[in-house]
């Protein structure tokens, strides 16, 4: 039940759903506030430089580990490092958190980690969402490729969301006392570190995929609206409420 509700939820805490919310009263009361509203919060959300900012405060910075530090599990959250079939069945189309899956193949390879957990579930919902990626598999399929042993790679294919990915990874790991090398989307970390902890797992946090700029910003990239950030931002929305209901509900 809260898997499906917080799905339901998501499309609450849209920015363009709030756009469209006020656009829509606007014009049907004829209320000028309303539009202007709406129109404010449009230029807000596709400006480049208010998203970034948002990111740079709410994102975890990249992690320096010690030449000497290593872990024997690193544990990759699934989540959009697949994209979903297309017309060749056969080939692995990565998505926009690819990251997610290169980083822990270079960790593995520089013998930072022993071995991959790779975390993340079916998130269909009969009627409402339709999921055919089977990410894990896939993420597997590409790690084997890339080198990585199979008998490095350990799956764990239930998890719906990231309380569950918690959940299912220290029931696999046997309720491990060992440190564990947390690895995902930068903007997903502190609600996946709280996750992790709150489970009695002893995360270290290794954010990937981030979304900020750090380096100058220029004139266009100020001012110029851009569809990209309003995507930005609905992700880190998103995130940031999900931190609050999962810290609500107890799993954070």
């Amino acid at each position: 039940m809260f898997f499906t509700l917080s799905k339901i939820i998501d499309f609450i805490l849209l920015p363009i759903s709030w756009i469209l919310i006020s656009l829509v009263l606007g014009i049907w009361k004829r209320n000028t506030k309303l539009l202007y509203v709406a129109l404010g919060m449009l230029l807000l959300f596709t400006n480049g430089f208010f998203v970034n900012t948002l990111y740079q405060l709410y994102e975890l910075p990249q992690t320096k580990l010690s030449p000497n530090q290593k872990f024997t599990y690193g544990v990759v959250l699934g989540g959009g490092m697949i994209k979903s079939p297309q017309e060749d069945p056969t080939r692995i189309n990565v998505g926009e958190t690819a990251d997610r899956m290169l980083q822990p193949i270079l960790l593995y390879k520089s013998g930072v980690i022993s071995k991959i957990v790779i975390t993340g579930g079916d998130t269909s919902i009969k009627g409402l969402r339709t999921d055919e990626i089977r990410e894990t598999a896939q993420v597997t399929k590409f790690m084997l490729a890339m080198g990585v042993d199979s008998a490095d790679i350990i799956k764990e294919e239930k998890a719906r969301n990231t309380h569950e990915n918690a959940t299912y990874t220290r029931d696999i790991l046997n309720k491990t006392q060992e440190t564990i090398l947390l690895i995902t989307s930068a903007a997903h970390m502190r609600r996946s570190m709280a996750c992790f902890e709150k489970v009695g797992l002893h995360p270290v946090a290794y954010p990937v995929d981030h979304k900020k700029k750090d380096s100058p910003m220029g004139v266009l990239e100020w001012l110029m609206p851009s569809e990209n950030h309003l995507a930005r931002i609905s992700q880190l929305v998103r995130e940031m409420f999900g931190y609050v209901i999962y810290t609500l509900n107890g799993y954070a």
